[in-house]
């Protein structure tokens, strides 16, 4: 939970820059924040420790 929240955080603060009506962030933002907050990595070890404990 802790890596998603820095991902928020990283969108948010990088959004105060490109601040205007309408903005959204794209899908490349959003996989940059989350590779930088190490979410996907521990989204991908939390994975590999399930498939390791069903087999």
């Amino acid at each position: 939970m802790e890596s998603f929240a820095r991902a928020v955080e990283i969108v948010l603060k990088d959004g105060t820059t490109r601040d205007a009506a309408g903005y959204r962030p794209d899908a490349a933002t959003w996989y940059a924040a989350a590779q930088a907050s190490g979410y996907i990595q521990a989204r991908r070890a939390i994975s590999q420790e399930i498939l390791a404990a069903a087999a």
